[in-house]
């Protein structure tokens, strides 16, 4: 066996900037690029990080949460009180409040969200109000009642949207998830403008938001999709923009030598993984995959500490299991016996010990009974920087256990609905988790089957503990029910995380000073639980983008300027294998 290594170059060739969407705007405008694209503005049913930052924006939440540990602050609620059997909290809504377009936002607004949400089953808001009931004293108090005991009351941070905008459209589950939220009305401290797709999103200044103290030191942000990350780079070296989300690791030397730019690197839980159709809904993986022992030496064929060196340059960490919290404390300790650690031998032989052999001496493995050739279908998400080089890879290594790979693409949308219909036998894509575990672990149940489940698969076991971790109140306890969850999970082998991967950010220091980090010391700026930078920022010496009614024009590649010599990719093959093209 022998490792080929091809290291990308990378060349600046000219400046010429192409321009993809410009706007007037009048005063002192923060510009932010990134490379995810938005699907939907609508936070019952959108799942992309770039659709959740606008949401942390956008919408105010009845509780906050803290900046520097996640702990629960006053949001739209300035307190709250908690019955003494824990299962009513009355909150009481801050003075004042209303909705951007001036519409008085009361507790009537708030018991509606809970009580649709959980009726309709909205999917970014059922796992938390599944079991509660809200309702209006008056307009500044809500009582929330649970019907189970609840580890995550007083926090309620579920995205709250305008009742006299949506109550008469969102008349059940597809009229509410299928809505294009184009009313654009909403309580946070900057409301969306303007939403084009695929070029950017605009926001404006909220004079309604309750934390500003005085008049918003900046009056707008606008959000850049750029195709290309090193266009994006370049734009932020040249002053186009004032920060970026998701930068290629190979930029953070180049970044970091300019003295007017800072790099973080934060980790709030974020990992990618390869996931392995597990067969539980009607789309059904290629037989093999049904079987335990194949799944499992797909995981030690898996060179994952490589990709950390190669493609991350070493910035992410090692991960075993699938990450459900932003809070470390949530990963259980994986046995080294147990783990998946790369040893394509060991794979090869259980592989053989099963019966799957490779009779016919064309290079893959057939079932058991000597038909049906294991070549599985990859898919590509053409929305993910790694994805390409991680489909390359992880062909390379199935060759090395006798499987067979073919590489579909697909964009980000047409991608879950793949993996919903189970069309697929593996996939490459990643997750950003909340604080509370809670959200991320309902999506490996059988409920999830269908949505959120990526895996297609579950586990009774997994299920019943996932019920009553759900209503745990002892902290320890909960957090030795989701250890065990996990390592069900892992032992599974259909979910195969490959690190803990940093945000990659970087921003201007001479534009705009208050960006925060989430949680303190380690997070991201940007793109966090609660994107709390926004509210704090304040230009330096009155800079900024579009300072003065500018007419700006928006970046959106770099014409004839990115030659990409090589892409960053670590091969492992048998060492007569011929080369790829």
């Amino acid at each position: 066996m022998r490792r080929t290594v091809v290291l990308m170059a990378v060349m600046l060739l000219t400046a010429s900037l192409v321009p993809m969407a410009s706007a007037q705007e009048e005063g002192v405008i923060l510009r932010i690029g990134l490379t995810q694209d938005w699907e939907t503005l609508n936070p019952t049913s959108g799942f992309a990080v770039s659709e959740y930052e606008i949401w942390n924006i956008h919408y105010a939440t009845l509780t906050n949460k803290a900046a520097d540990d996640f702990s629960v602050t006053p949001g739209l609620a300035e307190s709250w009180v908690v019955s003494d059997d824990g299962l009513t909290v009355t909150y009481t809504l801050r003075e004042g409040l209303a909705w951007s377009d001036g519409e008085p936002l009361t507790a009537e607004d708030i018991a509606w969200n809970i009580n649709t949400g959980r009726d309709q089953g909205w999917d970014n808001m059922y796992s938390t109000v599944q079991n509660l009931d809200a309702v209006a004293i008056d307009d500044r108090t809500v009582e929330v009642t649970s019907a189970v005991p609840d580890p995550k009351l007083p926090t309620l941070d579920v995205y709250l949207v305008p009742r006299h905008i949506w109550e008469p459209i969102a008349t059940d589950y597809d009229t509410a998830t299928q809505y294009d939220a184009s009313d654009f009305v909403g309580s946070g401290p900057f409301v969306v403008t303007e939403f084009n797709k695929g070029q950017s999103v605009v926001m404006e200044a909220n004079p309604e938001f309750y934390g500003w103290e005085g008049d918003p030191p900046y009056d707008g942000i606008v959000f850049q999709l750029f195709e290309n990350p090193d266009a994006m780079v370049a734009a932020l070296q040249q002053g186009q923009l004032d920060a970026i989300h998701g930068f290629p690791a190979g930029s953070a030397g180049a970044l970091s030598a300019d003295p007017d730019i800072a790099v973080v690197a934060g980790q709030q839980g974020g990992f990618d993984e390869i996931a392995v159709n597990g067969g539980a809904v009607e789309g059904q993986p290629h037989p093999a995959l049904l079987d335990l022992e194949v799944r499992r030496a797909i995981g030690f064929a898996m060179d994952r500490e490589a990709v950390i060196e190669d493609l991350w340059f070493g910035l992410a960490s090692p991960l075993e299991t699938m990450s459900p919290s932003a809070d470390p404390k949530w990963l259980p300790e994986i046995p080294e016996e147990n783990r998946f650690t790369y040893d394509p031998e060991r794979a090869n032989q259980i592989l053989d010990d099963a019966g799957y052999l490779d009779t016919d001496g064309d290079g893959v493995r057939e079932m058991p009974d000597g038909t049906n050739p294991i070549v599985l279908r990859h898919a590509v998400n053409t929305d993910g920087d790694l994805a390409g080089p991680i489909g390359d890879l992880f062909a390379g290594w199935m060759e090395d256990i006798g499987i067979g790979v073919t590489l579909e693409s697909y964009d980000q949308d047409a991608l879950f609905g793949v993996i919903v219909d189970g069309t697929y036998d593996t996939f490459w894509w990643g997750w950003v988790p909340f604080v509370d575990p809670d959200p991320m672990l309902s999506y490996f149940t059988e409920a999830e089957l269908g949505n959120y489940n990526d895996a297609n698969w579950f586990d009774p076991q997994f299920d019943a503990l996932y019920l009553e971790q759900k209503e745990e109140l002892d902290p320890d306890r909960r957090v030795e029910i989701v250890h065990e969850m996990l390592t069900i999970l892992h032992d599974a082998a259909v979910y195969f995380p490959f690190y803990l991967g940093p945000d990659l950010q970087a921003y201007r220091t001479d534009t705009f000073e208050g960006w925060v980090r989430q949680p303190a010391g380690v997070g991201p700026v940007m793109f966090s639980n609660s994107s709390p930078s926004y509210v704090l920022l304040t230009p330096v010496d009155g800079a900024g983008a579009g300072a003065g009614g500018v007419n700006w024009v928006l970046i959106g590649g770099v014409a004839a300027a990115v030659v990409v010599v090589g892409l960053l990719i670590a091969v492992r093959r048998r060492g007569t294998a011929e080369e790829r093209e």
